[in-house]
């Protein structure tokens, strides 16, 4: 019998990546049980609703993303290159995969996001944000409410690009869009 644990981290792994492909309603659970290599009555055991386990992806997502991120009140810690490897790490992970971040595709799907989604989506923006704000706070350049403006800006300018990456096919815009930020990494 296959260990439930793994079972569930299929699922999830399932789902995210359809998800990234095609939103919320990009899948069904006959979809989920057939990538997977289970009953569809089997997802139903794991994550009873697709809000469930919609819910269960956004939140393993933040919490791995959040062990990623290092303290950015950690003084040994260069707070330059501490945003630079955001930078890096966002075109890594976003535009030279060709993908979309689960983020975007799910923000665009807001209208269609049961609550227990968006508080999840919520939540993984905003642990980016206060991150981002911290890191703004240790760079000297602002403070305060101004650190989370400045964090914001940083998070559209990023998504932003990686939109207009997958919309002209032209991954060279990305580095245009974020010149500025890049400056300010050293």
């Amino acid at each position: 019998m296959a260990d439930k644990n793994d079972t569930k981290t299929k699922l999830l792994d399932a789902a995210e990546g359809f998800i990234v492909q095609g939103g919320y309603n990009a899948f069904s659970f006959r979809d989920l049980a057939e990538a997977v290599g289970i009953k569809s009555a089997s997802v139903h055991y794991h994550y009873p609703t697709k809000e469930d386990l919609v819910a269960a992806v956004m939140a393993r997502y933040t919490e791995l993303f959040s062990q990623l991120l290092p303290d950015p009140n950690d003084n040994v810690l260069d707070p330059k290159r501490l945003l630079k490897g955001f930078i890096d790490g966002f075109k890594a992970k976003i535009v030279d995969q060709k993908n979309m971040s689960i983020c975007t595709v799910l923000a665009s799907d807001k209208r269609l996001l049961p609550e227990s989604v968006g508080r999840e989506l919520a939540g993984f923006y905003q642990l980016k944000l206060n991150w981002l704000a911290q890191i703004f706070v240790r760079l000297g350049y602002t403070e305060g409410e101004s650190a989370l403006v400045q964090a914001s800006q940083l998070l559209a300018c990023l998504h932003g690009a990686s939109i207009l990456v997958q919309g002209t096919n032209q991954p060279d815009f990305f580095d245009r869009a974020l010149s500025t930020w890049r400056q300010l990494s050293g």
